[in-house]
Formats: structure tokens, sequence, C-alpha cells
């Protein structure tokens, strides 16, 4: 009788011990497919938010400057006609 419950405990420690020269085996890592369908559907909402508002930006200096430009050919245009009025 304490032969036998010697040889379980003994047997049990054997199983938890390990000599370093042994290879254990690497615990498997489940392998995800990479980052999930939300992730990637966020991510490309927050990339055309951004270049959206870029291209806002770059239309609006675009329009600013535009109007520049037509508003100082309109009063080069309404000079040149004064000029021309007040001749006659």
């Amino acid at each position: 009788m304490f032969r036998v419950t010697h040889m379980q405990a003994q047997g049990g420690f054997r199983r938890a011990a390990r000599h370093f020269s042994e290879k254990s085996a690497a615990p498997e890592v489940k392998k995800s497919g990479g980052a999930g369908f939300f992730s990637r559907l966020s991510s490309f909402i927050v990339g055309a938010g951004v270049s959206a508002l870029g291209a806002q930006y770059y239309i609006y200096n675009e329009l600013v400057e535009g109007n520049k430009v037509i508003l100082d050919k309109q009063r080069a245009i309404e000079k040149r006609l004064s000029s021309l009025e007040s001749k006659k």
C-alpha cells in the first residue's frame, strides 16, 4: 500500500519535471485572419475623411484665389471703361 502511493507521487513529479535537453512542444497559437471587418471599415472611413478634408481645403483655397483674380480683372475692365467714357 505504501509503495503504490509512493510510486504515484513520484510518477506525478516526473511528469511535471523536464530536463533542459528535452525539447518541449511550443504552445499552439491561434492564428487570426488579420484585422477584423470593423477595424478595416473604420480605417477606411478615417482615411476617406482625412482625404476629404484635404481636398476641401485645397478646393476652398482655389476658389478664394480664383475669386480674387476675377475681381482684379473686373476692376481693371471697369477702370478702362471709365477712362474710355471720360474721353468722350
